[in-house]
């Protein structure tokens, strides 16, 4: 009898690639390999095979449905629509589990889900993106809000009936996945781990280069927001900050730009404080990232739009103090003083805490000792691995028992 198998499926869109919950699957999976028999299948720009180590990658390229008419959409209609061969190959050697791990595009997660379940393979999911597909982008204007509801928050409503464990990233997402229509024993408590590049410091070498390569000094506190320039994950809230703040600053602005002109529109919308200095640092390798976490005196993070964040995660491993909106599992993560948490939206608050951190060293302290305490206690790829595999085990018993 061979020996029973699961598939992580990442599917994405070319804005999703780099995101939190495409970097998850593949630490999820590269930590799963070792336990499990497993493969990571995803959507990216051409058909290859690899491998990380024992864990084998199966790339299947991105199209979009619909042939001529679907090519000649709108770039941001288009992704609604995006697609690969992930399912027709998988229903050629069904596995026994199929692992989906992120949920846009959702037309594509809700097929691959319900074909499965009709297969009879076991179909868990991990919730990397929901708390967002539940919460659209407050921006969107009235057809854009039709569009979401019809192409994503439907299909994953849908989807619901066809899967057979939800592993949740945060304890108060619960309460949102039974409103979508999951059965509550079936929901698990699974977090995201750290990629453990941030467990570790940088080289000194390393922050020096980094310091060079910005532009960068220490003789004013650095202030880092890392993440997506659009309009639900908080940019024009950390920029508002940096036109009002009252106390000297570098604001370091990472994430990859839209085009060269980006800096120079944002400055013209929110020009800069006279004591502050903002710096753009577009694209950052992780090399960068983890020198900026160490280097930095607080990480800003007012997201209207997230699960749970890993850069959170890389922040609290790396001792860097965070201030952040109350949104999805970021109260979690940040519980019992592991951080500030302001209500979304409030600006004012927002502010406030951290011209306040900015005068105390020993709160900042505390926020870095407590962080770094809590992600090593709750989270980390080696115990959701473990957890994700007594998961899947669970699965295959029943489904043994299914079919006596």
């Amino acid at each position: 009898m061979s020996k029973p198998k699961a598939i992580i499926i990442n599917l994405s869109t070319s804005g999703s690639r780099l995101g939190g919950a495409a970097i998850a699957a593949e630490w999820h999976a590269r930590f799963i390999a070792p336990q499990f028999p497993i493969e990571l299948w995803r959507m990216w720009d051409d058909n290859q095979e690899l491998y990380l180590d024992n864990l084998k990658i199966r790339q299947y390229a991105t199209k979009v449905k619909f042939g001529l008419l679907g090519q000649l959409l709108p770039k941001q209609a288009k992704a609604f629509f995006l697609d690969s061969d992930i399912l027709d190959k998988l229903l050629i050697d069904p596995p026994d589990i199929i692992h989906l791990q992120n949920p846009l595009p959702a037309l594509a997660f809700e097929r691959i889900a319900h074909q499965a379940h009709e297969a009879g393979i076991k179909v868990v999911v991990s919730t990397h993106g929901f708390y967002e597909v539940m919460n659209p982008n407050y921006s969107l204007n009235g057809f854009k809000q039709w569009a979401w509801t019809q192409w994503i928050t439907k299909p994953h409503l849908k989807s619901s009936r066809y899967v057979d464990a939800v592993l949740s990233g945060y304890p108060d997402e619960r309460k949102m996945l039974i409103r979508m229509g999951f059965s509550e024993d079936k929901i698990y408590l699974v977090p995201n781990g750290v990629n453990p590049f941030f467990l570790n410091k940088p080289l000194e070498e390393e922050s020096q280069e980094v310091l060079k390569k910005f532009n960068l000094d220490l003789e004013r506190p650095i202030l880092l927001f890392v993440g997506n320039h659009t309009a639900n994950k908080g940019l024009d809230i950390v920029l508002k900050i940096a036109s009002k703040l009252s106390k000297p600053a570098v604001v370091v602005i990472g994430g990859r730009l839209s085009d060269p002109e980006e800096p120079l529109r944002w400055r013209e919308n929110f020009p800069p404080a006279k004591q502050v200095d903002v710096v753009f640092t577009d694209y950052l390798t992780l090399t960068d990232q983890r020198a900026l976490y160490h280097l930095s005196t607080l990480l800003l993070f007012p997201s209207l739009a997230d699960t749970l964040p890993l850069t959170i995660l890389e922040a609290m491993a790396s001792g860097l103090p965070v201030v952040a909106y109350s949104v999805g599992g970021i109260p979690y993560q940040l519980k019992n003083a592991s951080g500030i948490v302001a209500a979304p939206g409030d600006t004012q608050t927002f502010q406030a805490a951290i011209e306040s951190l900015l005068s105390d060293e020993r709160a900042r302290q505390k926020l870095s000792n407590n962080g770094k305490l809590r992600q090593q206690e709750l989270f980390s790829w080696e115990f959701a691995a473990t957890r994700t595999v007594q998961i899947y085990k669970q699965l295959l018993a029943r489904k043994k028992w299914e079919n006596q």
